[in-house]
């Protein structure tokens, strides 16, 4: 990024000098403000940064080959569980989810999950189950990822009368980072947002985002043969 800007910074500059040779100077003359040599070095020099910036990301690209785990290829089975934490309005709330999923292709899953929340002093507390889908750009041994999901759940409450059945459907938004800490388990910090077409006055409206901290055990692809298991 450094390299960047200073490239960006560099061509900006060339750009006003060629801009100032054209306007007239104190004496109503034109005369430039940079000989050809001088242009001429700043043009190798601009050559030269953009050729050793294009051999950074090269060499990032080949460090993200070579050092990938085998654990995000397509075929990998995986699940996971982890604790929440959340606050909206003034209230406190925890949450219990887990799930299982499915790479398709490198770095993208999908599965299926469930949620149990509850309001920490308060009777309500919710359950779901949905689907979700995860990307992870990068995948060493400390990898993030970017997922979503969609969701059907129950509310229950003592607002709600027993007889009741309080439904709600509600999509997530979640980022996170991922650290590899035994051979096939990972432990992963995750911000998720989640956003309700209706809810309980109770939990009100949204209940806001939540903190969660969790861990994926890989148990590894499924090939032809069975459930083949990578290092």
């Amino acid at each position: 990024m450094k390299t960047l800007l200073k490239t960006l910074a560099l061509l900006s500059c060339l750009s006003l000098a060629g801009y100032g040779q054209n306007g007239p100077d104190s004496t109503r003359s034109n005369r430039p403000l940079l000989d050809e040599d001088t242009k001429q070095e700043a043009r190798q020099k601009a050559a030269q940064v953009e050729e050793r910036l294009d051999d950074e990301l090269e060499r990032s690209r080949n460090y993200q080959q070579t050092h990938q785990l085998s654990w995000f290829q397509p075929g990998t089975i995986f699940a996971g569980a982890g604790i929440g934490l959340g606050a909206a309005n003034g209230q406190a709330y925890t949450a219990i989810n887990t799930r299982v999923g499915y790479f398709f292709q490198p770095g993208f899953a999908g599965g299926l999950r469930y949620d149990f929340d509850r309001l920490v002093g308060n009777k309500y507390h919710s359950r779901q189950v949905g689907i979700f889908a995860r990307y992870y750009p990068f995948r060493t041994r400390i990898s993030s990822f970017l997922g979503a999901s969609l969701n059907s759940g129950r509310e229950f409450s003592s607002t709600i009368p027993a007889d009741t059945k309080s439904r709600y459907t509600s999509v997530g938004l979640e980022i996170g980072l991922m650290a590899w800490i035994l051979r096939r388990l990972g432990a992963e910090i995750t911000y998720e947002g989640n956003f309700y077409n209706k809810i309980d006055p109770t939990a009100s409206r949204g209940k806001g985002g939540r903190l969660k901290f969790g861990v994926n055990y890989y148990f590894g692809s499924v090939g032809s043969r069975g459930l083949r298991v990578d290092q």
